[in-house]
């Protein structure tokens, strides 16, 4: 058996980031920089009015009730029309240029617009409420770095730049595959003998949400032969995800399949709780990984090997699940012969976050992971850790 920190580095290191290509900006949400964006321009482009009210020269605003005469009005859109004299104001809407000589900007709540002129009632302050240009971002300023996950406010600055397509790594093709006699597919009928095959939904929406194209394959059966004949179908996948068949029962093939000509096995066994059976190899030239059968261990070994592996094949950076450290809300026992991965809640009570575990532990009680936001994470050889005492966990859930 090898560690999880030794198995996620041998699976990585097999894991290239796929090639870049260029996606309309619309199109670029959930996906990964493939270079450096440097900026071409100053954002704003021009100093700009932050508020409603009246651009000024504060050597000509020294007192309360100073009156000033309005030279002009620019709306937002429109350029200024000239310079105007200290004595004069010139009415100015959000986000219009500023104009030549005006050093700040009265806000309209305090001031009193009468018959041409604006009576001040409040003396301003030399560069209040002005935007000045390159505030925001600078010419040659690098903006955003290449592995960067692209989300909603680097959609923004992108098209603040006017960046209409986007740098990306390509989203890789993940083949999925349920292996197992027991087990029935949505469309099947569920006979007393089989059971629901919630693993290949459970890990569509895994490949999903971790930003790839998963690509389907169904059920392999129990035989060497439909086991082949269903991963011939991954030809042209980046990556195989299997569940199932890596145990040491008879008829789990995965690992003997592995084993065959053309194909290759790299390890099998990582210690953790759960999840111990897992297999990482090739099928051909694909990269493959065996996951456990067991939903809760599925479900486990993805989040510590499958989508790391994804995430760099997408060209991302931070390929781990998110840490933070909690205080244990509850006595928590592990068996401490190899670290534990325990489904747990963290909950906000008064002003700091606590955990605990969301119940029954087993690796088939998939419901321990649909009412947790975190793994905690009980190393090797600690067998209890009391309430109160803090616990390394990693989030899976932006829930909480």
């Amino acid at each position: 058996m090898i560690s999880v920190h030794e198995a996620r580095e041998l699976i990585l290191a097999r894991m290239e980031p796929l090639p870049p290509q260029k996606v309309y900006l619309e199109e670029a949400l959930g996906r990964y920089l493939a270079q450096d964006i440097v900026s071409d321009k100053d954002v704003p482009p021009w100093d700009n009015s932050a508020m409603d009210g009246y651009a000024v020269q504060c050597a000509g605003v020294t007192e309360q009730g100073t009156r000033l005469r309005i030279a002009y009005e620019i709306p937002a859109g429109s350029l200024p029309q000239g310079p105007f004299e200290k004595h004069e104001a010139v009415k100015i809407m959000t986000g219009a240029p500023l104009p030549p000589g005006a050093d700040a900007v009265i806000k309209r709540e305090d001031t009193q617009e009468r018959e041409g002129e604006v009576i001040i009632d409040k003396v301003p302050k030399v560069h209040q409420h002005i935007r000045f240009s390159g505030e925001d971002i600078q010419t040659g300023d690098t903006i955003l770095l290449r592995g960067s996950l692209i989300g909603p406010a680097q959609i923004g600055v992108l098209a603040s730049l006017r960046r209409v397509l986007v740098p990306c790594h390509q989203r890789p093709v993940v083949a999925i595959l349920a292996t197992g006699d027991e087990i029935a597919d949505l469309d099947e009928e569920l006979t007393p003998e089989k059971i629901s095959s919630s693993n290949s939904y459970t890990l569509i929406s895994l490949v999903r949400a971790a930003g790839a194209i998963p690509l389907y394959l169904g059920i392999a059966r129990d035989t060497r032969d439909d086991l082949v004949s269903k991963l011939s179908m991954a030809k042209k996948a980046d990556l195989i995800l299997t569940s199932g068949g890596v145990s040491m029962g008879d008829y789990d093939m995965v690992k003997e399949v592995m084993g065959d000509t053309g194909n290759a096995m790299e390890f099998w066994k990582v210690e953790m709780k759960p999840g111990r059976p897992l297999a990482f190899g090739s099928i051909g030239s694909i990269p493959a990984i065996g996951l456990p059968g067991y939903p809760v261990s599925t479900m486990t070994s993805f989040y510590q090997f499958a989508r790391p592996a994804i995430l760099k094949l997408m060209g991302a950076t931070n390929l781990l699940l998110p840490p933070i450290r909690v205080k244990a809300a509850t006595e928590v026992k592990s068996a401490g012969d190899r670290p534990n991965y325990i489904r747990g809640l963290i909950e906000r009570q008064g002003t700091e976050l606590t955990v605990k575990p969301t119940g029954p532990q087993g690796s088939g009680i998939l419901t321990s992971m649909a009412q947790g936001n975190c793994f905690m994470v009980i190393p090797k050889g600690t067998t209890l850790i009391r309430e109160g005492e803090i616990i390394d966990c990693e989030i899976f859930s932006g829930s909480w």
